[in-house]
């Protein structure tokens, strides 16, 4: 446990070298599939509609590492201890536009999702909920692109991951799906060379993989007027490997593939999105932090903190929702998996695994904490917008903590216990 816990935090401060990723990302749709065939070995592009599972699927619906944990899971429960108390003194407030955004949300829903099914799914997640906890100081303004972001990142990794489209059962499809997305993210930004950054290019030569791009180009519309080219490009690097790595991940779920621990914290840590929201924050507090903050030692590990934590976070709330659908591509079994023999009687040794990287990655977030505010103490105005920033990503976490449990995306309230722990039936 020690060994892994060291070699998380040596990888990660080597990884995330900036708050944005910044060893060399890859650009243009060739440079995409060759990262994704280094990888992963095997053949590309291959149609795996007949084997992907969907929702409600059987057993035989599963490939290799997916197929045998689906039997060795069933039947156990995971329990997890009640994680409000561990995070007690740690910020949780609404938004006072709480009401209102859930009129939006349902409104962007409608706008772009015409299957009814989908559509009272998607409602029922209640993502106005989470958006009031996530930034319960902003204004509306900002609220209402926050929320076209926000809806369009989740509708836009459900294309991959249902299971149920053709983009989610087809390697080469989805490739195609992330390039276009990142080509047309990249337009809506105004980052094109040659583009009218008011404007935000119109997009010339790139059609939009969905209906749903019409919410992201609310957003390269929004931000363009507020923000400037070095946080828009941020922005930017934080989607494009977003979507590379949710690539990665669907490859080794149609696959039925499960890589080490340690692959596996590379993989998740940019697939589960939170980098991308991160990036916006400063946009979101109405501040504007220097380079010479944004680019810290102090500030790159308050991110990467933020992230791990969220993915844990994420990982065991949705894990019961995940194995349902035939995918087993999340911390608990991969940790199952990777445990020693001995420890694969029961759950216990994966709670307690996933409790130290939480509890690690909370220390060291104080740390984080700790030197921005020494950095800082010098110039009033730069303390208050820093401890705003680091307030946030408190926000943040509290947010997923609170609205995991609460949301009928995943099914959580009903594994609640009375002294507040949850116990996780497969």
């Amino acid at each position: 446990m020690k060994a892994f816990l060291l070699w998380l935090r040596s990888w990660l401060t080597a990884f995330l070298s900036s708050p944005t990723n910044s060893r060399t990302l890859l650009s243009g749709a060739t440079a995409v599939e060759k990262a994704d065939a280094r990888q992963l070995t095997g053949k590309t592009g291959t149609n795996y509609q007949q084997t992907q599972p969907c929702p409600g699927s059987s057993d035989a619906a599963l490939l290799g590492d997916a197929l045998t944990l689906a039997g060795q899971l069933r039947g156990k429960t995971l329990r997890i201890p009640d994680l409000r108390k561990t995070f007690a003194d740690w910020p949780c407030a609404t938004n006072k536009h709480a009401k209102k955004l859930e009129g939006l949300v349902d409104s962007m829903l409608e706008r772009i999702i015409s299957d009814e099914r989908k559509l009272r799914a998607l409602k029922r997640a209640d993502f106005a909920r989470l958006l009031a906890l996530w930034y319960p100081d902003a204004e509306w303004e900002e609220l209402v692109i926050a929320t076209a972001y926000s809806v369009w990142i989740f509708v836009w990794d459900d294309e991959v991951d249902a299971g149920d489209t053709a983009v989610s059962t087809d390697e080469e499809l989805t490739r195609v799906y992330a390039r276009q997305s990142r080509n047309y993210v990249r337009q809506a930004l105004g980052l094109d060379e040659g583009s009218d950054a008011q404007a935000g290019g119109k997009h010339d030569g790139e059609e939009a993989p969905n209906t749903n791009m019409v919410l992201f180009t609310d957003v390269g519309r929004g931000m363009r007027t507020t923000t400037d080219l070095v946080q828009r490009k941020r922005f930017f690097r934080e989607l494009e490997y977003f979507m590379l790595q949710v690539g990665i991940e669907h490859t080794h779920r149609l696959r039925g593939s499960i890589p080490s621990t340690e692959k596996y914290m590379e993989i998740r840590s940019g697939s589960v999105g939170c980098a991308p929201q991160i990036s916006i924050t400063d946009y979101m507090l109405r501040v504007r932090l220097p380079e010479s903050i944004m680019e810290s030692e102090a500030m790159k590990s308050l991110w990467r903190e933020t992230v791990i934590i969220c993915l844990v976070l994420n990982d065991i709330y949705s894990v019961q929702k995940e194995i349902a659908q035939g995918s087993f591509f999340n911390i608990v079994p991969v940790m199952f998996k990777n445990s020693p023999p001995e420890n694969q009687k029961d759950l216990e040794s994966v709670t307690a695994e996933f409790m130290a990287v939480l509890e690690e990655s909370m220390r060291t977030f104080e740390t984080a904490v700790d030197n921005l505010t020494k950095m800082t103490a010098d110039d009033a105005q730069l303390s208050t917008d820093t401890q705003a920033f680091i307030k946030w990503c408190r926000y943040f976490i509290t947010g997923v903590l609170e609205w995991s449990l609460e949301s009928r995306r995943y099914g959580m309230a009903k594994c609640i216990q009375e002294d507040g722990s949850l116990s996780i039936p497969f």
